[in-house]
Formats: C-alpha cells, sequence, structure tokens
C-alpha cells in the first residue's frame, strides 16, 4: 500500500473543508507537478468525496438564494499546477454530479436564519480560498 504524505492528506482537505491549516503542511509534494487522489488511501478519498458533496450543497444553496460561488471555476483557477488536472477532472465531475442531484431543493433565503446561513457559507469559502491559495503558493 502506498504511503500517503500528510501534506497530500491536508491539502485536499483544504480544497474541501474550512478548516485553516498550517503552511508547514504543504511540504512534501510529490515530484511529477501535483497531488492526485491516486495517491490517497479509500478512507481518504471518501472523505474528499464527501467534501465535494458539501460544497455542491453550498453551490446550489447560494445559487438559489442570488448569490452563485462559482465553486468549480475558482477551484480551478485555484489549484492549477498545485493539483493534477486529471484529479481536478474527476472532483468536477463528481462535483457536477451532486449538483444535478440537488437541483430539486428548496431553500430558505430571506429568513434571519437563511440570512445567516448565507453570511457563514460565503465566510467558509472565503476562508478555504485563502488557505488553499497559500497552500498552493507554497507547494509550486
Amino acid at each position: 500500500m502506498l504511503l500517503v504524505r500528510p501534506a497530500l492528506a491536508v491539502l485536499f482537505a483544504m480544497l474541501l473543508s474550512s478548516a485553516p491549516v498550517s503552511p508547514a503542511h504543504a511540504e512534501g509534494r510529490p515530484s511529477g507537478g501535483g497531488f492526485g487522489l491516486a495517491l490517497l488511501s479509500p478512507g481518504q478519498h471518501a472523505d474528499v468525496m464527501k467534501r465535494v458533496d458539501s460544497y455542491a450543497l453550498l453551490e446550489t444553496f447560494l445559487k438559489a438564494c442570488g448569490r452563485p460561488p462559482a465553486l468549480e471555476s475558482r477551484f480551478r483557477r485555484l489549484v492549477r499546477g498545485c493539483i493534477e488536472p486529471g484529479t481536478v477532472n474527476t472532483l468536477a465531475q463528481h462535483f457536477r454530479r451532486s449538483l444535478a442531484a440537488r437541483a430539486h431543493h428548496r431553500w430558505d433565503c430571506v429568513s434571519a436564519s437563511g440570512r445567516q446561513m448565507i453570511a457563514r457559507s460565503e465566510e467558509a469559502i472565503r476562508t478555504t480560498v485563502a488557505d488553499v491559495t497559500r497552500l498552493c503558493q507554497i507547494a509550486r
């Protein structure tokens, strides 16, 4: 079994979560142009896909509320040269399938709790984008 470098798991977790991570965890990037899903254990792979589903849920919610975050295009720009293109495509395909599965959901965008959820969702995305930008700059 392939030993997964901690930086890879941390970077993937950062790509698809909102938890801040230290730049020191970005070291250990494999030679060959970027991180890839093939280096993850089955459990880590499943976790990444669950996180992709969570971001599809956020995308669906924010888009329905008139605040589309365009996560796929942002993600592609953000990780260019940091994540292998094949991995990016695999994650994007899963994201699109997850979006389609949630297309029928109805959302509360106008109540106080709905507006609070919009603000929290957008803040989580901002934090993730900033952290991943920093990690990918270090990893390049």
